[in-house]
């Protein structure tokens, strides 16, 4: 399911993107999107981990109601209602494929890095093309979306609904998260979890810095944007498998808050380099926080995503 999630992956941000576009960049359309996009997905995953077998069902809610939002949308029905279907299904797509690779791939960092690399080009599709026409673009990127639904369908068949939980972490994914810590009580596992937490906030603040700093209002600055992003968060996942987890980590925050602090923002490309050291610590963060989780994917996607909102406006 990883290929086809990834595909499916820009599709949905496009669609969702398009349609608040579409109804207007107002700051409070812009907060409620990412409240309800981003901040909605811990209580949802919570909720998941516990009742697992809503997982297959909350995929196709959830990619049902955005395509529902852009179909709306391209035919000019705006409102608040049709963007809260966008969001609302936005996040349970994330939030069900996310869960899904996770417990998969027994939480591995390359595979999730690779199905959230994705999003950024969806975003800046949905920004750039559309703000030219909105319509055209709402049309495409639901037809697109609906075909690839329909495949993830066919797909889905062949695969159980409920992922078994590994009951312990393979010997080399554990050296992957090493170092391993000697934990004597409760308290440590919790601090390292609000430690890691904290990181992920930190990366989507240092990411929208950069973005804001290269951009400039340039449309090709945008794009190389987006795929700087794309390409850091493929690299760092794959780079963990090799190296562990926390090496990248460590090396993703100190280099993005190097970067961030003595960079000339008169240069971009200093920038773009920023964005991508700052991406580099997706895959991996994950991984830590869905193994200190007690591998519950839903929780730990779901921390991930709040983290990225409280980021963003902070």
């Amino acid at each position: 399911m990883l290929p086809i999630f990834t595909i499916i992956h820009p599709l949905v941000d496009a669609c969702s993107v398009s349609v608040l576009v579409a109804g207007g960049m107002s700051w409070e359309r812009v907060i409620a999107y990412n409240a309800m996009a981003f901040a909605l997905q811990l209580p949802i995953g919570v909720a998941m981990d516990e009742w697992p077998s809503m997982n297959r069902g909350g995929f196709f809610a959830g990619t049902g109601l955005v395509f529902a939002a852009a179909v709306a949308a391209a035919f000019g029905i705006g409102g608040w209602g049709v963007l809260a279907a966008a969001c609302v299904g936005n996040a349970l797509f994330h939030l069900t494929a996310g869960k899904h690779i996770l417990e998969t791939r027994e939480g591995c960092a390359g595979p999730i890095g690779l199905f959230i690399s994705t999003g950024a080009l969806g975003l800046i599709a949905g920004q750039v093309w559309a703000a030219k026409a909105a319509p055209m673009c709402l049309s495409a990127f639901a037809a697109a979306l609906g075909v690839c639904v329909l495949v993830a369908a066919a797909c889905w068949r062949r695969v159980r609904d409920n992922a078994p939980y590994h009951e312990g972490i393979s010997a080399a994914r554990r050296g992957r998260l090493a170092p391993p810590a000697v934990e004597t009580s409760a308290t440590l596992p919790t601090l390292v979890l609000v430690g890691l937490f904290a990181l992920i906030a930190w990366r989507s603040w240092a990411a929208l810095f950069a973005g804001e700093r290269s951009a400039g209002g340039c449309a090709l600055m945008m794009l190389a944007g987006a795929a700087v992003t794309f390409v850091g968060k493929i690299a760092g996942g794959y780079l963990a498998e090799h190296v562990g987890c926390w090496k990248v980590t460590v090396f993703s925050v100190a280099g993005s808050a190097a970067l961030a602090f003595l960079c000339d923002p008169s240069w971009a490309a200093a920038w773009l380099v920023l964005l991508f050291v700052a991406q580099l610590a997706t895959g991996p963060v994950l991984s830590l926080v869905y193994d200190k989780t007690n591998r519950r994917g839903g929780t730990a996607f779901g921390l991930n995503c709040l983290g990225l909102f409280i980021g963003s406006i902070a």
